[in-house]
């Protein structure tokens, strides 16, 4: 086990994960949907139905700006809100077909784009990255535990 790491290393990591993921998404979103509609609609996708006090836990932003997300995409016709009949207080929400398609075509754009990418990289790095990707997936199932899981890697 290491009980150290190198500091600028960590950073290097955190830094490139994020720029992959901000490029990713500004690349595949266009100018339809914000970054944060375009998440809260992937974890809709992914996790619902969910009630939204869930959903604003998973997206960590308060509940009222969430409400606020949510009425967007419904007008849209990309969400859709229903009562939760486990609590007559509270509401789930879930994707429409055309939500549903919306994240489809987000995710396999977001896939075009890496193979792509992949398949200008020199051969022996690109295989460097895809032989990481189980401790990447680790990475993420530590960042986010407890995340309920629908959607099929």
């Amino acid at each position: 086990m290491v009980d150290s790491f190198d500091g600028e290393d960590v950073t290097r990591l955190r830094v490139a994960l994020a720029r992959i993921s901000r490029l990713l998404d500004r690349q595949s979103r266009g100018d339809s949907l914000t970054g944060t509609q375009a998440s809260v609609l992937a974890t809709v996708s992914r996790c619902g139905p969910i009630r939204l006090s869930e959903l604003a836990d998973l997206e960590g932003v308060n509940p009222t700006m969430l409400s606020r997300i949510v009425a967007k995409l419904e007008d849209r016709g990309l969400l859709r809100r229903r009562p939760d009949p486990d609590d007559g207080r509270a509401a789930r929400v879930e994707c429409t077909d055309a939500g549903s398609a919306e994240h489809l075509r987000m995710r396999a754009e977001r896939a075009q784009l890496l193979t792509a990418r992949l398949a200008a990289m020199p051969a022996a790095r690109a295989a460097e990255l895809l032989a990481a990707l189980p401790a990447l997936e680790s990475l993420a199932d530590q960042l986010a535990p407890g995340t309920p899981r629908k959607e099929n890697r």
